[in-house]
Parts: C-alpha cells; structure tokens; sequence
C-alpha cells in the first residue's frame, strides 16, 4: 500500500514537471503572450481537459508576467474582450487581518483586465497599463472570480481605453471593483 503511494506521488511529480516543460516551450515557441486568445485557442483544440488547459495557460500568463507568480489563479474563459479567471485564497496573498491582501487583488484584476483587453489589440498594438482605481467593497475570503469586458474598439484613433473588472466571492458578491485606464497605440487595422 505504501509503495502504491509513493508510486503516485512520484507519477504525479513528472506529471506536473513535464507540464511545467511544456507551458515553457509553448511560451518561447510563441515568444510572447502579445496575443493570448491565439493561445488560448491553440490549447482548446488539443482536447487536453479543462483543468488542464487552464493551469497551463495561467503557467503561460505567469511566465509571461513573473509578478503574477505571487498568487495562486487560474484563468478560465478568454473570448475576444471577455476574460475570466478564479483565485484561491492562500496564506501566501492573505493580510494580517485574514483575508486577502489588496496587492494580490489587484494584481490578479490586473492580470484578468489585461487579458481581456489584449484579446482586442492586433499583432502591432501596443497597451500599457496608466492609471489602476480599486474600490474595496468587500472583505475578501475564500474563492474569488474575476471578470472583465471590455467593449470592441472602433475607434482606431483611441489613445486611452477604459476597463473594468469585477471581483466576486463565492456567494456571488462584488468584494472588489477596478477601473484600469489603458494608454494604446493601435497600429493594425
């Protein structure tokens, strides 16, 4: 009995170092994450299951932005202007006050926000993030679920891009609302 655990266990392990190999190469095979929806659809089509796929796109995204390394997510929907992610509350992003740290919701916000806004932006455009207001509604325990949607741009001459993301608790409450003010530089037709 014993030998069957560490049997698993052992599997387990090279399970998970040879997904860890894989999100790397996915990621220097595409050079950057310029265009997550490309490689959201790429893993969709290999009829990995969806647990899977999701933790080795949020690997892709966390080698892609090391500072999003810090918490424990995942991203579970990426749609052209729609992305959706889920974040476990850990000791590692919690305050003294036992709940989670405003750095690590913000920074999880972030992360969502900017997916869901680059799924718009074409191979030439360019986002960078200017401005971050956080409106803390909530205390925030638990399981959190982060959405963003951010309108289609037709305005190819825009200079600034305004988009917000909710962040919810397991009862389906807002604990948290963004507002990310976006500079681009839109380049592709």
């Amino acid at each position: 009995m014993n030998n069957t655990l560490v049997f698993i266990a052992v599997l387990a392990m090279m399970a998970m170092i040879g997904l860890n190999h894989l999100s790397a190469m996915i990621t220097q095979k595409l050079g950057s994450i310029r265009d997550p929806l490309q490689i959201w659809n790429a893993l969709q089509a290999t009829g990995v299951p969806i647990r899977i796929r999701a933790w080795i796109f949020s690997s892709i995204v966390a080698n892609a932005n090391p500072y999003a390394q810090s918490i424990n997510f995942r991203i579970t929907e990426l749609r052209k202007g729609t992305a959706c992610g889920v974040m476990k509350e850990t000791k590692q992003i919690s305050n003294p006050f036992e709940c989670v740290h405003a750095a690590a919701l913000i920074t999880f916000g972030e992360m969502v926000g900017e997916l869901a806004l680059l799924s718009l932006l074409g191979k030439n455009d360019r986002a960078v993030l200017t401005n971050i207001n956080t409106e803390y509604v909530k205390v925030s325990r638990g399981l959190l679920t982060a959405s963003s949607i951010v309108a289609p741009i037709k305005d190819r001459e825009a200079t600034e891009i305004v988009s917000c993301v909710l962040i919810k608790n397991a009862s389906f409450e807002t604990v948290s609302k963004l507002t990310l003010t976006w500079k681009v530089d839109l380049q592709s037709a």
